[in-house]
């Protein structure tokens, strides 16, 4: 029995999927291969069999129609059947020399590919076009201009296919694929792909689902906490580690909605004041805040953000600036070094909440560059170890509340807390407190595996649950030698 049913369309959010029954935290939903997959349209030249970046050294054009290929197994990959068959009837075969920079031709090609299943798989092409594809609100933008030209008309001509589609079916089918598809981090670049049911899932800021891939290429929609019978599925469609303005933002210039979420409509976002900046008065312990984060237009009509202590105000534009910034100072900071990432979150914890975004990005860099050298922890200063501990908690506890969805995320954290942790149990004199410090460091594997547990081992975080896996294993040993000489003392 499935877990969830489509509902048909409404007004506000079209066909969408509730459960049908309750499904436990963790539990995989469903899995679905991709209708569609293809490059991005902003990407160096890729095979277009298996998606890997193509360089003059592997480089083995299709014989028939000359685009780029790794191989002569891919050269033969059925995902390349439709611009292999409109080259090959144009005439010419596509030449291209420069590789490792960005070439505009590959713009075309997943579009391409939707529009040979208008042509020839009828069956494919009435599940895809029944996406949405927002053309009209997207005549205005500056994307919709440039598919017009750098797309929709450039396939007309140089495929040679204007008796065969018109300009709007072909912007149409642009419109399905920026706002339905999905990116698929297997390759190096990484790829899209268009998944029926998944595009189905309604957006929150805080979903009840989260997704990975399996080696294959599949999608798998994994439940991020217990959800009841009838609740309506969700996923995350843009970055929830942005700040409330620049996630509506997105979404509003990539899915033509302005979203009003709880987390959205709740400007401290479950307490957390994500995105809220200190109290400029003197011996004042209050946050500045705007009254909503639902306001449709531009900043000069925003209003002002004001203390939840004081009162005191601080217009838009003020906050803006302050923002623009520490942002222009965190776009220049070298992400690898220690001590530049903990002056910029000394500097800037002055005018931001400690959870604020930027000092959440900042954070998570930083856990990761302590204990980078070539030994690893061993060499490095206690402190900085206890920093690393410390600030892995703290975000383990933002996270929980704030997007308990992003398991990836989650799981890598926990595997830098159990490092720090199984260090300083490594260092202690104490057998006592070794033996604490690695049970707690174990337990931090555990939640780590359980997180990552659907992640190929050909992605970074499969990779990481790799070795969780070895490392539990490990310290296993070791208790269980804690646990035999506290047995038997000499």
């Amino acid at each position: 029995m499935l877990r969830f049913k489509v509902v048909a369309e409404d007004e506000s959010l079209g066909r969408h999927l509730i459960s049908t029954k309750p499904i436990k935290n963790g539990e995989i939903i469903f899995r679905e291969r991709a209708m569609i997959h293809g490059p991005a349209q902003i990407t160096i030249p890729v095979c277009l069999g298996c998606g890997k970046s193509i360089n003059e050294k592997n480089n083995h054009p299709c014989p028939d129609c000359g685009w780029p290929m790794c191989s002569e197994i891919c050269q033969k990959n059925p995902s390349h059947i439709p611009e292999c068959r409109y080259t090959v009837q144009r005439g010419d075969k596509v030449i291209i020399k420069n590789f490792g920079v960005i070439h505009p031709i590959y713009q075309c090609v997943t579009v391409l590919r939707c529009l040979y299943q208008k042509q020839f798989l009828p069956e494919v092409w009435e599940k895809l076009e029944k996406l949405q594809s927002h053309c009209e609100e997207r005549k205005n933008t500056p994307k919709y201009k440039n598919e017009r030209i750098q797309v929709a008309q450039f396939i007309r001509k140089f495929f040679k296919l204007d008796q065969v589609f018109l300009e709007d079916d072909i912007l149409r089918v642009c419109g399905i694929v920026m706002v339905n598809c999905h990116e698929v981090p297997l390759g190096d670049p990484p790829y899209i792909a268009i998944y029926e049911t998944c595009s189905m899932l309604e957006h929150s800021c805080k979903p009840n689902c989260s997704k990975s891939f399996a080696k294959d290429g599949s999608l798998v929609l994994i439940a991020s906490g217990n959800i009841d019978r009838g609740d309506h599925l969700s996923i995350c469609y843009t970055d929830p580690l942005w700040g409330t303005p620049n996630r509506r933002h997105h979404l509003y210039e990539t899915k033509f909605f302005w979203c009003s979420c709880a987390r959205c409509s709740d400007v401290t976002e479950f307490g957390t004041y994500f995105s809220a900046m200190k109290c400029r008065k003197m011996k004042c312990a209050g946050y500045l805040l705007p009254k909503t984060f639902l306001e449709k237009t531009d900043n000069t009509k925003n209003s002002d953000w004001i203390c939840d202590k004081c009162g005191e105000s601080l217009s838009c534009f003020s906050v803006q600036d302050v923002l623009e910034r520490i942002g222009n100072d965190m776009m220049e900071l070298p992400k690898g070094e220690t001590e530049a990432l903990k002056k910029f979150i000394d500097a800037n914890s002055f005018f931001l909440h400690p959870n604020h975004y930027f000092l959440t990005e900042i954070r998570l860099a930083l856990i990761q560059v302590i204990g980078q050298g070539e030994n690893e922890l061993v060499d490095v200063a206690h402190e900085d170890l206890e920093l690393k501990a410390k600030t892995a908690a703290q975000l383990l506890g933002l996270f929980g509340v704030l997007t308990p969805a992003e398991r990836r995320l989650r799981g890598m954290v926990f595997f830098e807390l159990h490092a720090a942790v199984s260090e300083m149990g490594r260092r202690s004199i104490e057998p006592d407190v070794m033996h604490s410090r690695l049970m707690e460091a174990k337990q931090y594997l555990v939640e780590c595996i359980e997180l990552l547990k659907n992640e190929p081992s050909c992605l970074p975080e499969g990779k990481i649950l790799e070795q969780a896996k070895e490392n539990l294993r490990s310290i296993d040993v070791i208790l269980r030698k804690i646990h035999e000489s506290a047995s038997n003392p000499m």
